[in-house]
């Protein structure tokens, strides 16, 4: 019995060890638990946004890019020239943001909806004007405007905003580049609800956007592609219910599952209606367009209908 003395401090020690580990987690959940959206908007960023708005004045380069700046008497401040628009919290129900937008320039070149995937250029900033990120026109990126993805964050609040531009004029140089010119050109002040929230957007060499901080994205609408499956429809035709939301129409559902053909949303199917026969080959009338034909009559055009070939 006496060889068991060290027994009861064991047990001491086990219960004292479980509990650092269970209070350690239980810190570790408190911290990592994300904030509460409508309390880090109203109270700590809107005012942050509308402060930068009014203290600050901006330029623009011969490259359309915008530069912020203090504002002295006298100048221009933000806040004069900007325009807002309302957007819905998509996960807090009843939590609207204010977001402030700036349009530098409308574009003369095709008309940009929600359902369609752009060529863009950017910049990106946070709410203080410390410059993260520069993509020229020389390194655009693809963009669906729906999802609207920016360094793989999506911002929700550009999708509005970019719905409101014209892309640009394209041209091919003798060097064998290509520019563009006169294109859609905006600035949009983000709270982080309508980005990348309780997240970090990393920018490569080990440096990040911190979380919870608003952002101001400037974006040029280079050029669009208004018909992603070449089908003859476009993009944003395919939106079957009309709630400018490309992904969840999908007439041939129920045959690609039968035929494990994966979920294709008709804007980025040749099939719309999965009866083999190609869209645009759906055109009896040879005009180009498979949705002004209709051969039985039943209302419903021949490339969504399964029945007529």
């Amino acid at each position: 019995m006496k060889r068991l003395w060290f027994f009861p401090h064991i047990l001491i020690i086990f219960f004292l060890l479980l509990t650092a580990t269970n209070c350690k987690k239980k810190k570790e959940d408190e911290e990592y638990k994300p904030r509460d959206r409508k309390e880090q908007y109203l109270q700590h960023e809107k005012d942050s946004i509308f402060n930068f708005l009014r203290t600050h004045t901006y330029i623009v380069d011969y490259e359309q890019n915008i530069h912020f700046s203090e504002a002295a008497p006298g100048q221009t401040r933000l806040i004069d020239v900007v325009d807002s628009i309302i957007v819905p919290d998509t996960a807090y129900e009843g939590l609207d943001y204010t977001v402030y937008y700036l349009k530098l320039n409308q574009g003369s070149g095709d008309t940009i909806t929600t359902c369609d995937i752009i060529l863009y250029s950017y910049t990106l900033w946070d709410i203080t004007g410390k410059q993260y990120v520069y993509k020229d026109h020389q390194h655009p990126e693809w963009m669906t405007v729906y999802l609207s993805n920016v360094k793989g964050v999506q911002m929700i609040g550009l999708r509005p905003v970019i719905d409101k531009l014209n892309t640009g004029i394209y041209h091919e140089n003798n060097d064998g580049t290509v520019s563009f010119s006169d294109f859609g050109n905006a600035v949009v002040f983000l709270p982080s609800g309508l980005a990348q929230f309780e997240n970090s957007i990393s920018i490569g060499n080990d440096d990040y956007i911190p979380a919870y901080t608003p952002l101001i994205v400037q974006l040029h609408a280079l050029y669009v592609n208004t018909d992603l499956d070449e089908d003859h429809v476009p993009n944003v035709l395919e939106d079957i219910n009309g709630n400018g939301n490309p992904y969840d129409d999908n007439t041939d559902k129920e045959k690609e599952d039968e035929y494990n053909l994966g979920n294709r949303p008709n804007f980025n199917d040749p099939d719309d209606d999965g009866d083999f026969l190609p869209t645009k080959d759906e055109d009896p009338n040879g005009n180009g367009d498979p949705t002004d034909d209709d051969t039985d009559g039943d209302g419903v055009p021949d490339y969504l209908d399964a029945d007529t070939h």
